[in-house]
């Protein structure tokens, strides 16, 4: 199974986390807990869908809250104690989701997300940038038509 060198490396973080951990933080964790993993994808400018890379992804419920970031692929993994969570996935530039998973001692569970875009710009760069960059853009493109010209002539 693909998952099973993962789930062992995060079983030993898992432990060293709970063996570190103040007292009253390692209470909450004897009660067990679980793995939940999945996919976080996105549609791009072109409407395909492709996998969303740095989304925060948040697990809570009345007692615990943590959070992950997706890697390359677009995949997420946490454990959590046992309980009912609220996963809610939060990126720029798209709408935010959340769904609801239960966690019983030793489970597995996946959740996939599949975000549409929001129709609000990802802030990369400021309002006034685009048009400076599209001013910029414009004047190269006639000076090199310019200087080509110029070079044809001779």
């Amino acid at each position: 199974m693909r998952l099973a060198p993962y789930a062992v490396a995060m079983g030993i973080m898992l432990a060293i986390l709970i063996l570190s951990a103040p007292p009253a933080i390692a209470q909450g964790f004897q009660h067990g807990g679980g793995y939940i993993f999945g996919y976080v994808y996105g549609f791009n400018m072109w409407d395909d869908l492709v996998p969303l890379e740095w989304v925060m992804v948040t697990a809570t419920n009345a007692d615990y809250q943590f959070a992950v970031s997706t890697g390359a692929n677009g995949t997420f993994e946490m454990f959590v104690p046992v309980g009912t969570y609220n996963l809610t996935v939060d990126a720029p530039g798209y709408k935010p989701y959340s769904s609801s998973v239960s966690v019983s001692d030793g489970s597995s569970s996946m959740a996939s997300f599949y975000l549409e875009q929001s129709g609000v710009p990802i802030p990369e760069f400021p309002a006034q940038a685009v048009s400076l960059i599209v001013a910029m853009a414009v004047a190269v493109t006639v000076l090199a038509r310019k200087t080509a010209k110029r070079k044809s002539s001779h």
